[in-house]
């Protein structure tokens, strides 16, 4: 019985150290603003996920406003942002999340905001000005 005892230590401990799942409570949070205009997408916001588990995106300010804004997560290709998931959210949805899903592999991520204009078949109209807040592990 000793040694099952022991093995079962010994693989919780190799475990632990591997950086498991991240608990939600214990993510951090990114704050990136910029803007975007008509037809374009916005700047290009990377950041480091260091460990595995679920990550969220929030889109908390759109100004001047009263329109829908196209967001995406994924990972950097050259000058852009390589969409793994994208949404699009209206000034209705502020502080709410816009995307959300697991991190299976640790590394470095982005999120970019654009004219949802191949979305929604309407382009803005003016140049908007954007924060988003990333939570992840």
């Amino acid at each position: 019985m000793k040694p099952r005892l022991a093995a079962a230590m010994i693989v919780g401990l190799v475990a632990s150290a591997c950086g498991g799942p991240t608990d939600p409570s214990q993510n951090v949070t990114d704050t990136f603003s910029g803007s975007v205009q008509p037809f374009q997408a916005g700047p290009v916001h990377t950041f480091n996920i260091p460990n595995l588990g679920e990550f969220s995106v929030s889109l908390t300010a759109i100004t001047p406003g009263n329109t829908f804004l196209g967001v995406l997560y994924g990972q950097p290709s050259g000058s852009g942002c390589a969409a793994i998931q994208q949404n699009v959210a209206s000034s209705s949805n502020l502080g709410r999340t816009v995307l959300t899903g697991q991190i299976i592999i640790k590394g470095t991520y982005c999120v970019q905001a654009f004219d949802p204009v191949n979305l929604t078949g309407s382009p803005l109209t003016v140049a908007q000005n954007y924060t988003l807040q990333v939570r992840h592990p």
